[in-house]
């Protein structure tokens, strides 16, 4: 199986961080197929945003951009990132849609998408979305607190 059309597989290796201390972010052969999935629920995502957002004056597709895919161990230690972390197995990304705030894409992808595991509206700028065989359908929202990140279900509003 290949990755989606418009998800290809050097966006969910791609990292500043990663580029700037040196870590190769390559994705292991064994998490190969969890990335495959990833991209073809970002394609479907990606499918439905436009044809439900499409208009006569906006003619342009807007596009999901991924912020962070894969992240090895090391780069996952680099970031600060959770020890327990999806990004780790190959089966979370950060996204964000121009044109969308992080609240409206969660309540887009709470409406219309199916399959997801986590989907975590980030500080208000992104949002993460894991897909796994098993999914929770679990939706929180992620604050900074004096003492870390605090996580929290999000109320519909």
């Amino acid at each position: 199986m290949s990755f989606a059309p418009n998800f290809p597989q050097h966006e969910f290796e791609a990292s500043q961080t990663a580029a700037r201390k040196g870590i190769d972010n390559s994705l292991p052969a064994d998490k190969l197929d969890d990335m495959v999935k990833v991209s073809w629920w970002l394609q479907e995502l990606r499918n439905k945003i436009n044809r439900i957002h499409r208009t006569e004056s906006r003619a342009r597709e807007l596009p999901v951009i991924i912020t962070s895919g894969y992240r090895c161990p090391e780069l996952n230690t680099a970031i600060g990132g959770s020890s327990t972390s999806q990004h780790m197995r190959a089966q979370a990304v950060d996204i964000h849609v121009p044109g969308m705030t992080a609240r409206q894409l969660v309540d887009f992808i709470a409406e219309h998408m199916t399959g997801y595991d986590q989907m975590i509206e980030e500080f208000g700028r992104w949002v993460h979305v894991s897909v796994c065989d098993s999914p929770r359908g679990e939706v929180l929202v992620a604050r900074k607190s004096g003492k870390g990140v605090r996580y929290a279900p999000l109320k519909a509003d």
